[in-house]
């Protein structure tokens, strides 16, 4: 299934109805299975399913790595999950990160310069988040998608699977930064969470507590710093 298909509409301006040509975003109702017991059923954009299933399961705390999972099936929107022998057996909690990482305020500023450009689906219909996982120097996994957890779990997928060392990473959001995906970034390590819009208070103090630096308001050259902002060298 394509990502967009196109429509012809009514667009209403001062003076009456024209008809136009537009772009409109798909959307697919997936479920992941693991040991055949569901765990979750979700409305996204087709493409990266099979490293959507990877991010929600690294982030939920059910791998830590590609090797945890021994089989991946899909039937008709459902993916089948069973895990090796070496993945945790019960879900990983968020702990407290012990990374390091320094990143410049310009370099977080260009990472969202960059990832709000590339995110081409949006410009075309308006109907997606975009989220990317970048590192000093590049922007290491980017995915869009209509659900902004999705986008995020597809992003976190694309990343683990391509060698990504999360604690010297950068997370960027098109989106607001509710409690649950900041927990879901920190169970992974990332230690920089920043977004184009505002986060919870909830998000905050679980921030604060788990040594994560969290960026709301990115944009226009400045943003907003709500939890450890030494990591800026603040």
């Amino acid at each position: 299934m394509p990502i967009t298909e196109n429509a012809s509409i009514q667009r209403y301006e001062p003076g009456g109805l024209a008809r136009i040509d537009d772009t409109l975003v798909t959307e697919l109702n997936v479920a992941i299975q693991l040991h055949s017991k569901e765990l979750i059923r979700a409305t996204c954009s087709p493409g990266h399913l099979h490293e959507w299933v990877i991010g929600y399961l690294l982030s939920e705390g059910y791998i830590a790595k590609p090797g945890d999972v021994a089989e991946i099936e899909e039937a008709d929107g459902v993916f089948g999950v069973r895990l090796s022998d070496l993945a945790p057996t019960e879900p990983r909690e968020a702990a407290r990160l012990e990374s390091e990482l320094i990143v410049e305020p310009q370099r977080v500023l260009d990472i969202a310069r960059g990832v709000v450009s590339q995110a081409d689906v949006f410009h075309r219909t308006g109907g997606t988040h975009a989220m990317a996982i970048a590192t000093e120097h590049e922007v290491f996994a980017f995915a869009e998608d209509i659900s902004r957890t999705c986008a995020l779990e597809k992003a976190l997928g694309i990343a683990l699977l391509e060698g990504a060392e999360f604690g010297q990473c950068v997370a960027f959001l098109s989106s607001r930064v509710p409690s649950r995906m900041l927990i879901k970034l920190a169970r992974c390590g990332i230690p920089i969470v920043a977004a184009v819009s505002a986060p919870t208070a909830d998000a905050v103090r679980i921030a604060e507590r788990l040594n994560v630096c969290l960026c709301g308001f990115v944009r226009d050259e400045k943003m907003n710093v709500y939890a450890h902002g030494w990591r800026l060298g603040l």
